[in-house]
């Protein structure tokens, strides 16, 4: 009987690109892959330990396979992924049920650990016949996430990504074109570039300019039709000419730029450590919006940082306010012992109660705006790439829409003559904007001749 296993990958598309490595590499060595973590001699989790909610996520689904595990199935539990990183001692002391952790930075070597794990002598030898830059995609046929860096260098005070991942690292350009190239032929239309600072790659390679050489070369690979950024510093010198040019004229770039701004307060950014002004990042802004016509901005934001006054939340809401992000998340501080924001004075802490009331008003002043913000696309035809084909919908994105993070574009096909046909198109189809529904939009199919 062959050997099986089920994956859970938990947290960011950065996440998902280490689960679907770890993914490709145990199917490789015939490893057979089932659905359910009921039916499977090992379950792998992949964690998330950016902060205490997603810490909290990530053991709730270990308990609920360690459940499992006491009622016969999995055989073996396998805990990789960020939360690893910085708590394996806690963790192996608490969860002595399961068999095995690895760190992000040991996943490489899921397949060796495993095959001694279970003993197992007919798992096939030939997991070094996998090229690095091979791998499946999950979730989306036609969209799949490449990480072009790992780690960071900055100090944001809040922010435990440096001591989870480490310090900046790129990854070398032909290698990335590889792995976009195979991405291509597997079928997928739309790229999407990840990282903890894609704005930074290259500078560890003494590559110049590096994201915009990076574009350059990915703009040339066959059979990508779209190139998603995110995770975009917000600093002027970081969006050279260069950049913003090739943003603005290169068809397949994408006129979406996803930069968390975190806050607009100098108070504020001041004590996250982010360098950067209200002033510049307002600049910044503007640079964007004259530099590429029918940008796209997406950003986050953080309320209840230590030293938050009313004055500077009232900044935040009229900041907001003032720019109308397209799409924009928020984020309730959270307080991480492994960053520097954990050890201010407690007097500077904020409670849970104005945290929650000013997270509320942000995200009902944002959805307040939503209907002028997208009042623009109503009536325009836009391509846009298929999610999902139902039986009488379909889920589907136009460039201003990133999966998981923004809202969709759904159409009803039910009574559509054009229905059959479209549930035939593999990728694009034109929609027309007839509505907005809250995040979302609803649209019809249009005929080629009149795209935006």
């Amino acid at each position: 009987m062959s050997f099986s296993f089920n994956l859970i990958s938990l947290g960011c598309p950065k996440n998902q690109v280490d689960s679907e490595e770890m993914f490709t590499g145990l199917k490789n060595v015939g490893i057979k892959f089932v659905n359910s973590s009921d039916a499977c001699d090992v379950c792998v989790i992949n964690t998330c330990g950016f902060i205490e909610a997603a810490r909290e996520e990530s053991i709730g689904v270990i308990m609920e396979i360690i459940q499992k595990k006491q009622n016969g199935s999995p055989k073996y539990i396998v805990v990789t992924g960020c939360m690893v990183n910085n708590n394996l001692a806690v963790l192996k002391d608490e969860l002595p049920e399961v068999d095995l952790f690895l760190s992000t930075f040991d996943e490489h070597k899921i397949v060796k650990e495993i095959t001694a794990l279970s003993g197992k002598k007919n798992i096939k030898k030939n997991s070094g016949d996998l090229k690095k830059f091979e791998r499946e995609h999950f979730n989306l046929e036609k969209t799949a996430y490449i990480k072009i860096s790992e780690g960071c260098n900055r100090t944001c005070s809040f922010c435990t990504i440096p001591s989870i991942r480490g310090r900046f690292k790129s990854r070398p350009m032909d290698e990335i074109k590889k792995e976009a190239e195979y991405l291509a032929q597997s079928g997928v239309k739309e790229l999407i570039i990840v990282s903890q600072d894609s704005s930074c790659y290259g500078m560890d390679l003494n590559i110049k300019n590096g994201l915009y050489k990076l574009l350059r070369e990915l703009v040339r690979v066959k059979d990508i039709s779209w190139i998603r950024i995110l995770y975009l510093y917000p600093k002027s010198s970081l969006f050279t000419n260069e950049l913003i040019s090739i943003i603005r004229d290169e068809e397949k770039i994408l006129k979406y730029i996803d930069m968390p701004i975190q806050h607009i307060s100098g108070n504020v950014l001041n004590l996250m450590k982010r360098g950067d002004t209200g002033r510049d990042i307002n600049m910044l802004i503007q640079k964007l919006k004259d530099g590429i016509e029918n940008i796209t901005l997406r950003t986050s934001l953080i309320v209840g940082f230590p030293g938050e006054t009313d004055s500077d939340f009232e900044k935040l809401l009229k900041f907001i306010k003032d720019v109308k992000f397209d799409n924009m998340g928020v984020f309730k501080y959270s307080d991480e012992e492994s960053t520097l924001s954990f050890e201010y004075p407690a007097e500077l802490k904020i409670n849970s109660r104005i945290k929650n009331e000013r997270y509320r008003l942000l995200m009902e002043t944002q959805k307040g705006l939503l209907p002028e913000i997208s009042s623009k696309h109503v009536g325009k035809t836009y391509m846009s790439i298929i999610d999902e084909v139902g039986d009488k919908t379909i889920k589907a994105r136009t460039y201003f829409q990133s999966p998981d993070v923004d809202g969709c574009t759904y159409l009803y096909t039910g009574n559509s003559k054009d229905g059959p046909e479209i549930k035939l198109k593999k990728g694009f189809l034109p929609v027309k904007i007839t509505k907005i529904k809250d995040y979302d939009l609803l649209g019809t199919y249009e005929a080629l001749k009149s795209l935006d």
